[in-house]
């Protein structure tokens, strides 16, 4: 369940949480420049959302092992080929919690 000062988008339609939605704009209103993405298609929604996202110039992370997708072939396709042109990095749960903690 959403925390009262989180931010929630709802359905949009396409594989990109960008497109049809007010995504970008509510990001910019509360000068969010950082994206960390998780969840469910690899290969199409977390690839077109983190796409998209470097795009309208966020800086983008993956957290690896908090997406998945139908086939290892779809994760490698992302993690290998697609997400070193787009994603400014990618950790997984244990090394973006580290980081976290070492920036704080």
């Amino acid at each position: 369940m959403p925390q009262e000062n989180e931010l929630v988008m709802r359905q949009h339609w396409a594989s990109s949480g960008f497109a049809n939605t007010d995504l970008d704009m509510m990001l910019k209103q509360h000068r969010v420049q950082k994206i960390v993405i998780i969840g469910m298609k690899a290969n199409t929604c977390v690839d077109t959302t983190a796409r998209f996202g470097q795009e309208l110039g966020y800086h983008v992370t993956l957290i690896r092992d908090a997406i998945a997708s139908f086939s290892w072939d779809e994760m490698r396709a992302t993690f290998d080929i697609n997400a070193p042109a787009y994603a400014h990095a990618i950790f997984t749960t244990d090394e973006f919690l580290k980081a976290l903690q070492e920036a704080a």
